[in-house]
């Protein structure tokens, strides 16, 4: 109770920042769109995004310790996972690595104004209900990852707003690899949801994420009969990282 009077001072003030610095850089990204046609303006638009999401954590009084960064190759082409139990993870992703990537996104967020648009033009979106459209979203991560452009996904398919661990993966990061032949790079973090749980955003406080990347599972070689298997080791290492977090920072 103590702690949540001590934490309104600062929620407020969270609030009114954000919306200030993500209003001035949706601003930025139109711009950025507009002047730059075509991929040109989306490699600029990502950097900007990572940009925007260093400035977000040092206003916010947010720290991202990501290990192993130097394990990833930021001119080769990954499918990236990770877990997914906050709002915060977004920026921590943006964060994680140099390369130029793309995420999946829900459909419903590209309705938004401004956001939307910036939406449609640096993610990949999906209406999970129909199932012609998750095709074509596979689609267009594949000619993506054929384009020279990385993958980001959740393997989750949803935030974690359960007491486990990490949700039951689903099959599409996996597949996309398999189809594609590149390698997996295994993301784990934790402590995003102390700071802003995954169902209510206004519990946001200050602190930090840990995160590890934790393997690179190459799939040369490998068909779509092989994806339970790397599916189930991708989730243990996964979890194994997690755990190891946990038990080092809790």
């Amino acid at each position: 109770m103590i702690k949540n009077i001590l934490l309104f001072p600062y929620r407020f003030y969270a609030i009114v920042i954000f919306f200030l610095l993500s209003s001035i850089m949706m601003l930025a990204f139109v711009i950025g769109f507009n002047l730059f046609p075509g991929e040109r303006g989306e490699r600029l638009v990502h950097k900007l995004t990572a940009v925007w999401a260093k400035l977000t954590f040092i206003v916010l009084f947010i720290r991202a310790r990501i290990k192993n960064k130097n394990i990833i190759d930021t001119n080769r082409q990954y499918v990236f996972i990770s877990n997914h139990r906050s709002l915060l993870d977004v920026p921590t992703w943006a964060l994680s690595c140099g390369n130029f990537l793309k995420y999946l996104s829900k459909e419903e967020l590209t309705k938004a104004p401004v956001f939307g648009y910036v939406i449609k033009r640096m993610y990949v979106t999906v209406q999970r209900s129909d199932r012609g459209d998750r095709y074509r979203s596979i689609e267009k991560m594949r000619n993506a990852l054929r384009n020279g452009i990385s993958i980001f996904l959740a393997p989750e398919g949803t935030r974690n707003k359960t007491k486990q661990t990490i949700l039951e993966f689903k099959d599409g990061a996996f597949r996309l690899a398999l189809l594609e032949q590149k390698p997996i790079a295994i993301l784990a973090l934790y402590n995003s949801d102390k700071l802003m749980h995954p169902s209510n955003p206004l519990s946001l406080q200050p602190g930090t994420i840990y995160g590890e990347w934790c393997a690179i599972m190459d799939t040369t070689g490998l068909t779509e009969d092989d994806l339970p298997k790397i599916k189930s080791e991708a989730y243990a290492i996964m979890e194994k990282s997690y755990n190891q977090m946990k038990a080092q920072h809790q």
